[in-house]
């Protein structure tokens, strides 16, 4: 195992096991889209930290972190992390997409040596959920293809979650609005992430809307 500090990487987290095969597969993308590109991006490789159990949110408010006040919604703090909260004492917190990850790894290492007798348990999020992000104009047309919940702009507003189905999954959805059009985040088991982006190409191509798949490469 990697040293608890070693740098750049996360403690306790091995790489590999959030390596994305999908990379492989799509366009790499150096660069975030236009508000009037329709984009759906692996952010798989992008940092993120699931925290679950009593003293989760006591542990937020020791490490001076916001947090939503309601389960299901979400808020971005000044630094750009995303606090996802998920139940009463469960969260996700997640880079920008595209993000170094620094400020994560920096969180990650205050919660593995804060001295709070309760702090949650790793949720090891970032080992077991692939990440992808889909935004543009048509944002709202896909989701409604890849969805029978209702995920219109009108229904998960800016700020809101969803834990429901999409893809043929359990999925978490989250409405951010990134790179000034409607967007959605949606977290699925890393294991179906190839079936998902499957589904999501075939299901993108119908909408002819121009939609480009790309992993969103990671900032140095």
């Amino acid at each position: 195992m990697l040293p608890r500090h070693h740098p750049g990487i996360s403690v306790g987290i091995d790489p590999s096991l959030r390596h994305s095969a999908l990379t492989q597969r799509l366009a790499r993308r150096d660069a975030p889209p236009g508000a009037h590109e329709n984009v759906v991006f692996d952010c798989t490789q992008t940092e993120r930290f699931g925290l679950r159990g009593p003293g989760t949110m006591d542990w937020l408010g020791e490490a001076g972190l916001s947090a939503p006040e309601a389960v299901n919604t979400t808020l971005t703090l000044p630094c750009g992390t995303s606090v996802l909260r998920l139940g009463q004492q469960e969260v996700l917190l997640t880079a920008p997409p595209g993000g170094s990850g620094a400020r994560l790894r920096e969180l990650r290492n205050a919660w593995h040596d804060s001295e709070l007798p309760a702090k949650g348990y790793e949720a090891y999020r970032d080992e077991g959920w692939a990440w992808f992000v889909i935004s543009g104009p048509a944002a709202p047309a896909l989701m409604r293809r890849i969805s029978m919940a209702d995920l219109r702009p009108e229904s998960l507003k800016p700020a809101d979650l969803a834990q429901t189905r999409a893809l043929h999954l359990d999925a978490v959805v989250a409405r951010f609005d990134r790179f000034g059009a409607v967007s959605y985040d949606i977290f699925i088991d890393i294991a179906s992430a190839a079936f998902a982006l499957d589904v999501l190409t075939e299901t993108a191509a119908g909408t002819n809307a121009g939609f480009q798949m790309a992993a969103l490469h990671l900032a140095e």
